[in-house]
């Protein structure tokens, strides 16, 4: 059930959008407020990391090794244009939304490696732009690789923290599945 301080938006029952599978394409968003807000009524945590805007220095390398955690277990979405507080700021007006897209999916492409499954999507909430991206499980590790020392670096979410990963979760990631006969 979904509801905005005492009014209920929704009745229905929907699985958490993203977090580690594809979108359900059954369902359709004629509002897409009321999606926002479902990503929102948990606070940040094991599946969401917020933003305000586009990061930088070393809030940008946070955020891609969030990305590279939420890969290396059951995903989760990064909305940038909310704050830590949950309060929808929306992107800024420059430079444009597009631009502001191609550059996160930029840093994503140059800084986690392999590149992971993951999904950048605009949603518009009461004329505010928020981006989402949404990075799905992908079943193995992805690593973090900061430009300077090229060695890579492997994380985890830990409730809302993204945290060193230890041996033994890399080493988890890394276990081959037998092929099958």
């Amino acid at each position: 059930m979904l509801r905005r301080a005492d009014g209920w938006l929704d009745w229905r029952h929907f699985p958490a959008p993203a977090y580690g599978r594809a979108r359900d394409a059954s369902v359709v968003w004629e509002q897409p407020g009321p999606e926002l807000d479902i990503l929102l009524a948990n606070g940040e945590g094991t599946y969401l990391e917020c933003k305000r805007e586009v990061p930088e220095g070393d809030s940008r390398k946070k955020m891609l090794k969030t990305i590279a955690a939420f890969a290396s277990r059951d995903g989760g979405t990064v909305l940038i244009g909310v704050r830590d507080d949950l309060q929808i700021v929306g992107l800024p007006e420059k430079p444009t939304v597009d631009k502001q897209e191609l550059q996160v999916v930029g840093m994503i492409r140059d800084s986690v490696e392999p590149v992971p499954p993951y999904e950048s999507r605009v949603i518009d909430h009461d004329g505010k732009k928020v981006l989402a991206i949404e990075v799905s499980g992908g079943g193995q590790m992805y690593a973090y690789r900061d430009r300077d020392s090229q060695r890579p670096e492997f994380y985890v979410r830990v409730g809302p923290n993204t945290v060193p990963a230890r041996h033994h979760e890399i080493a988890a990631g890394f276990r081959q599945t037998p092929a099958a006969t």
